[in-house]
Parts: C-alpha cells; structure tokens; sequence
C-alpha cells in the first residue's frame, strides 16, 4: 500500500490532533510507522522525516513516566516543523 509523502503541515496538523486529544497516540504512532515501513516513500525533507521517527514512537512507554515522549517534545516537534 502506498502512502503520500507527508509534508510538514501533514505532521503539524498530527502533532495538533494528537495534543488536542482528538487523535490517540496509538493512531499517530501507527500512521507514522506506516508511512516509515513503506519502501516507496522517499521522504527528502530531513525535519519530516525526523518529526515521522518521532511520532512513530510517541505511543512507546517510559520507565520513570507513562510515555517516553510528551506534551513538551510535542510542542518541540511544532517548532522544529514552522522553522
């Protein structure tokens, strides 16, 4: 299955849906991953890419709090992506 290539505001607008609760972290997580395990995406744009890695992990649990990634790294991830 093919995939479009995500922009900045794709992931902008995840990284929204996901703060405002309007997606779960387990959505965002599978859409990134399934958008990095699709051979024929080529993504050239390293902030993107960088910001899809990420996500592809914002489901993962922590030892010393419930997620490995939170509101702080998401509000990082928006910077990184109107830059």
């Amino acid at each position: 299955m093919s995939h479009i290539i995500p922009s900045r505001d794709d992931l902008t607008c995840r990284l929204e849906r996901l703060c405002s609760g309007e997606e779960s972290r387990e959505q965002v997580s599978a859409w990134a991953m399934s958008i990095i395990d699709d051979d024929t995406i080529r993504i050239k744009d390293p902030i993107v890419w960088d910001v899809l890695e990420s996500l592809g992990a914002v489901d993962l649990p922590s030892t010393d709090k419930p997620y490995l990634y939170d509101l702080i790294d998401f509000e990082s991830w928006l910077l990184k992506l109107s830059q």
